[in-house]
């Protein structure tokens, strides 16, 4: 790749960005969507109902088939949607201030951990992506979309991580990702800005030990000499 290939990933991405036109959603239709984040991350994804949606928004349930005439499998949709697209917007504001791939690759990790860590429905993406590599609990469009999404978003650490000099990029970006979507075994949302930057600065160091490990070396252990048996 050229050292610019982390700006054709970025590029890449805003284009596919573009694609959904979330300046003509209605502010209502917008509202049901946070709405239905706010009563997963509370409740549990399974628990939400159109009934319990429509309480939250103050409208009568049927109202809410003017809106989504797709019922709840459309909300869950729309939602995760809605979700991935404020998530790469404050991506790309991110990344946009970057000079160089170093950079660029701080900024998306930066982001990456302090969302984890202050936005609780970034953890339940997470947990409805997974949840559907299981048990495939989402329709095969959307799961496509999901799909690209995610790999995208890779594609940009990739990039960095290549333009960097670190060979076999892929399967350390997949543990840095990993690593980055379990912030909040690490760090509790309630802790306060100073402490954020801390294990900010942490995963930035993790996620470059990461690039810097031999796979290669650690998948095969040098010899004792002695005999296994």
């Amino acid at each position: 790749m050229s050292s610019t290939s982390y700006k054709a990933a970025r590029d890449t991405f805003a284009h596919r960005l573009e694609e959904w036109d979330w300046a003509g959603q209605g502010a209502s239709r917008r509202h049901i969507l946070e709405a239905f984040l706010e009563l997963a991350i509370a409740n549990g994804f399974n628990s939400v109902s159109m009934r319990t949606i429509a309480n939250a928004v103050n409208i009568k349930p049927p109202s809410l088939y003017s809106h989504f005439p797709g019922g709840r499998d459309e909300i869950v949709a729309e939602s995760l949607r809605w979700h991935f697209h404020r998530f790469g917007v404050a991506l790309l504001e991110a990344v946009d201030q970057a000079e160089s791939a170093e950079e660029f690759w701080v900024c998306m990790v930066k982001l990456h951990f302090t969302r984890q860590v202050r936005l609780p429905e970034s953890n339940l993406w997470d947990l409805l992506v997974a949840t559907d590599r299981m048990a495939r609990i989402l329709p095969s469009e959307l799961r496509a979309q999901v799909d690209d999404w995610v790999n995208l978003h890779q594609d940009m650490y990739v990039a960095a991580a290549l333009d960097m000099g670190y060979p076999e990029a892929e399967e350390r970006v997949k543990v840095v990702m990993t690593l980055l979507e379990g912030a909040t075994r690490w760090a509790s949302p309630e802790c306060d800005d100073e402490e954020l930057d801390k294990l900010t600065d942490r995963a930035i160091q993790l996620s470059h030990a990461v690039l810097k490990l031999d796979f290669r070396a650690v998948a095969q252990p040098p010899s004792t000499g002695q005999s296994d048996y």
